[in-house]
């Protein structure tokens, strides 16, 4: 019977096999029996489809386009880097928190760490802390907000940057408790923040909450200092 390559590929965008519908590969070049080919295909298959989903969670992920130089670390700091871009604490749900002072990079470091654990096929959402209160406020009656909202739900890291930068009231710190908690065990939330802890009690109105939420995630996660 005679081959039709176009036929092949017709069929082939039918069944959303991309390796061979879009023309991957010239099917004269390869020396290859049935079966090794139908192996070669599926493997070839897989590797474009998880191209395409890091390539789509990427786009969601609102990580901004912030290059990184690994080499200007110290070399403690380096090693520390290079351990968490294996993204062993993503799999166990852990967190981190990165801290410096303003210029340190810090963003420049969690975006890195993100963009790791996009290649391992981990979902991502970054948001600024006052894009959070914005999401947490709104979820009830705006469409957008409530989108966002089931993404934080479902993402497997969340990337929180201007992290407690500044005050903020009672309410809204009870707010971010109670949404912390609601992810902590399944989601890790990479905290991007420039001061300390004893900084964040001692300026809060609710000491008790604030206490309560340091302990049980922020506390908890390890220390990054750029």
């Amino acid at each position: 019977m005679a081959i039709d390559k176009n036929r092949i590929r017709e069929l082939a965008k039918l069944l959303n096999i991309h390796t061979v519908g879009n023309a991957k590969f010239e099917l004269n070049n390869l020396m290859m029996n049935n079966l090794e080919y139908l192996q070669w295909i599926f493997e070839r298959e897989l590797e474009v489809r998880k191209e395409r989903t890091i390539v789509r969670v990427r786009k969601k992920s609102n990580l901004p386009q912030i290059a990184f130089d690994k080499n200007s670390l110290h070399d403690g700091v380096r090693y520390q880097v290079e351990k968490l871009e294996k993204c062993g604490w993503a799999e166990k749900s852990e967190n981190i928190l990165i801290t410096g002072s303003p210029g340190s990079s810090k963003t420049a470091l969690a975006t890195h760490l993100a963009n790791a654990a996009i290649d391992k096929s981990y979902k991502v959402l970054y948001l600024k802390l006052d894009e959070l209160f914005l999401v947490l406020k709104n979820k009830d009656i705006l469409q957008q907000a409530r989108i966002t909202y089931g993404r934080i739900k479902s993402a497997d890291v969340l990337v929180l940057d201007e992290f407690l930068y500044l005050d903020i009231p009672k309410l809204d710190l009870e707010l971010l408790y109670k949404t912390i908690m609601g992810i902590n065990s399944t989601t890790s939330i990479v905290y991007v923040a420039n001061r300390e802890f004893y900084d964040w009690i001692a300026s809060s109105e609710d000491k008790y909450t604030m206490q309560l939420m340091i302990q049980r995630s922020v506390a908890s996660s390890e220390l990054v200092s750029s």
